[in-house]
């Protein structure tokens, strides 16, 4: 009956340490390492319209945008463009001075250059133009209708390109439109 108490005893006492060891304070928790700060994220970059190359124009897809054939008077016109932009280029025959006038609508990088490049598919030339202000400024250039730049114009193979500095290039269709204005002023 020794042993009996003897073993009572030794787990009586066990309980109590771990009744103890139950009630002790526990350590705190290390504290969390603190979160990285966030690295701001980079701005955007601006949205660029690309300048394409008057070089490269027959690689690239044709303007939005269609023909469209007037006459007013002793005027016609073909005029290129979307409903939405109005006209972004125009070939027009002004019979008065027999004169065939290409119209851009908009504005060169600098008025120094004022040069119109027109590309074909057998022919490159540079025009020079003039600045027409108004409600939409327009760089003009004057063209006779016998020059041959006219009739490389009409006869391209599929489209032609319209060049200024400083604005997009227009890659057009050369389309019936174009060769009735040429034949107007003939």
């Amino acid at each position: 009956m020794r042993r009996c108490w003897t073993i009572t005893g030794t787990m009586i006492a066990a309980s109590g340490l771990l009744l103890a060891a139950a009630c002790a304070p526990s350590r705190p928790a290390p504290a969390p390492a603190p979160a990285p700060a966030p690295t701001p994220a980079p701005a955007p970059a601006p949205a660029v319209t690309p300048q394409h190359s008057i070089a490269d124009w027959a690689d690239l897809p044709a303007t939005p945008g269609t023909w469209t054939y007037r006459a007013d008077g002793n005027v016609t016109r073909a005029l290129f463009g979307t409903t939405q932009s109005g006209a972004q280029f125009t070939m027009a025959c002004e019979k008065a001075s027999r004169q065939i006038r290409l119209w851009r609508a908009g504005s060169p990088a600098s008025v120094a250059e004022t040069g119109m490049t027109i590309a074909t598919t057998s022919t490159t030339r540079t025009v020079p133009g003039a600045i027409q202000s108004g409600q939409i400024p327009q760089l003009v250039a004057s063209l006779s209708p016998n020059d041959s730049l006219i009739d490389a114009i009409v006869f391209s193979r599929g489209h032609f390109a319209v060049g200024v500095t400083g604005m997009p290039l227009l890659v057009m269709p050369s389309w019936g439109e174009v060769a009735r204005v040429a034949q107007d002023c003939r």
